[in-house]
This record gives structure tokens, C-alpha cells and sequence, in this order.
């Protein structure tokens, strides 16, 4: 087996364990749902979040195409495909110095950053939106809540902390 099945691994189940500490409901699908590694549940059990883990053991880059951030590898399902109950939970296990930063983002952020054209599928998350996500639980309850501030968040591309690679072709506004 493959040290990133296991760094993949453990990445879903700190998520799983940070969210059952903060009192959710959580399943993890182990494999058994494409593209969806936890399902979230209310307290009420009535609405749920579908979360896509994605970890790296360094996800940190001082500088990569002229920007400060972090990236992590992703696959192109990701292309396209957004909703305000499906987010991705990005974990840096930053070499295993401290404990794990987990980057609690919006789907439409990942589907409009990657394009079919990127020779590797990754997602970059710039300094100015890791400071806005990172360790940011209390995101996931204000969509239980249908928080209008955070769902406006989540379905906007945030030009000011955000940046976009590719052909102009294919970036959005």
C-alpha cells in the first residue's frame, strides 16, 4: 500500500475525530461513496453535509506561481461540482510537527480553481483564504443553520483572497 493511502487515511480519520469531539454525528463512508470520504449529520439528524477530506504532509508553499499558500492534490471529479452542503475539509499534517491544521472550504472554490487543462489536478489555497478557513469548525454549523452570510460566502469566488491559474479560457469571473 502506498504512504499516501495512509497519509490519506489519516487525514480522514483526524477530521472524523475533530468532528466527533465538537459533538457531531459523523460517518465515515470508507470508500463506499465516490468522492465523499464523511457525511455530517444536524443534532436533528435532518440535514447533512457531504465533506471530501484531502490531506498532505506538507501542504505549505512559500511561493508557488507568485503566490504564498498551500496545495493539495485532487482529482478532476472536482471539476464543476459544487453545492452549499458539500465542502472539502483540506488537512496539513505539516511533517508531523504539531497537530494538523484542518481548511474548512467551500466546494465552488475547488470546482472554479481546477480546470480540465492543469497537467496535475491540485488545488491552491492562497495565505489570505487559509487565514479565513483554517480550523474554522463553526463554518460547517452555520450551514446546518442556513447562515445567509456563509452560504453567500460559500457560492462566491472571493476575488480579494482568491487566485486562478490556467488559460484565460477557462477562467470564470
Amino acid at each position: 500500500m502506498s504512504k499516501s493511502k495512509f497519509i490519506g487515511e489519516a487525514g480522514e480519520h483526524f477530521v472524523a475525530y475533530k468532528l466527533a469531539q465538537k459533538q457531531y454525528y459523523v460517518g465515515l463512508t470508507l470508500g463506499n461513496m465516490p468522492d465523499v470520504d464523511l457525511l455530517l449529520s444536524s443534532h436533528s439528524g435532518l440535514k447533512t453535509i457531504s465533506i471530501q477530506v484531502k490531506t498532505s504532509g506538507w501542504a505549505y508553499r512559500r511561493n508557488r506561481y507568485g503566490s504564498e499558500g498551500y496545495e493539495w492534490d485532487v482529482n478532476t471529479s472536482v471539476i464543476g461540482r459544487h453545492s452549499t452542503t458539500f465542502w472539502y475539509l483540506f488537512v496539513d499534517l505539516k511533517g508531523e510537527q504539531s497537530e494538523p491544521d484542518v481548511y474548512v472550504v467551500p466546494s465552488k472554490w475547488v470546482a472554479d480553481f481546477v480546470k480540465p487543462s492543469f497537467s496535475r489536478k491540485l488545488f491552491f489555497l492562497p495565505k489570505g483564504a487559509a487565514d479565513i478557513t483554517r480550523n474554522r469548525w463553526d463554518i460547517l454549523e452555520r450551514i446546518f443553520q442556513e447562515d445567509e452570510e456563509i452560504l453567500k460566502w460559500a457560492t462566491t469566488w472571493d476575488h480579494e483572497n482568491l487566485v486562478r491559474w490556467g488559460p484565460k479560457s477557462e477562467q470564470s469571473n
